[in-house]
């Protein structure tokens, strides 16, 4: 019995680090994904200011046109990264929870190893105390 316990304990432990290590992996990516977001936005204001630098000197339709095809591709990209960030987010909300769920297990089955260790004890102290007093009483006997 004592074995099963140990067992479902070490079950528990591994998914909890699992759990975890979901947890750091999906903070990372909301980590990366927020950089990327900084990093667009960063590229976005240095190439506003660039055009907008350009815009005192004489510069082709073309031109235009690829400054606002640049300014939408930017547009679409931080669309995309901010919508990755959101569905990390709510990954991170579930990660969050399945890892609240491991730990309430691990905690019960450390619990039940205890609890099965006290019982055993406590039935080695009973056997260990009927010992006692059988051999007493083989004693008293003797005499």
């Amino acid at each position: 019995m004592n074995n099963c316990w140990n067992i479902l304990a070490e079950r528990a432990q591994h998914a909890t680090r699992e759990a975890q290590a979901r947890v750091v992996d999906v903070r990372a990516r909301i980590e990366k994904l927020e950089s990327s977001e900084a990093h667009i936005d960063k590229l976005r204001a240095d190439y506003v200011e660039r055009y907008n630098a350009t815009q005192k000197e004489s510069h082709k339709i073309s031109d235009n046109i690829a400054y606002r095809q640049f300014l939408d591709h930017l547009r679409g990209l931080r669309l995309r990264v901010e919508s990755q960030t959101s569905a990390a987010r709510v990954q991170l909300i579930e990660a969050k929870a399945a890892l609240l769920v491991a730990q309430r297990e691990q905690a019960k089955m450390e619990a039940m190893v205890e609890r099965d260790e006290r019982n055993a004890e406590q039935v080695a102290a009973k056997k260990e105390q009927r010992e006692l007093d059988a051999a007493g009483i083989r004693l008293f006997n003797l005499r």
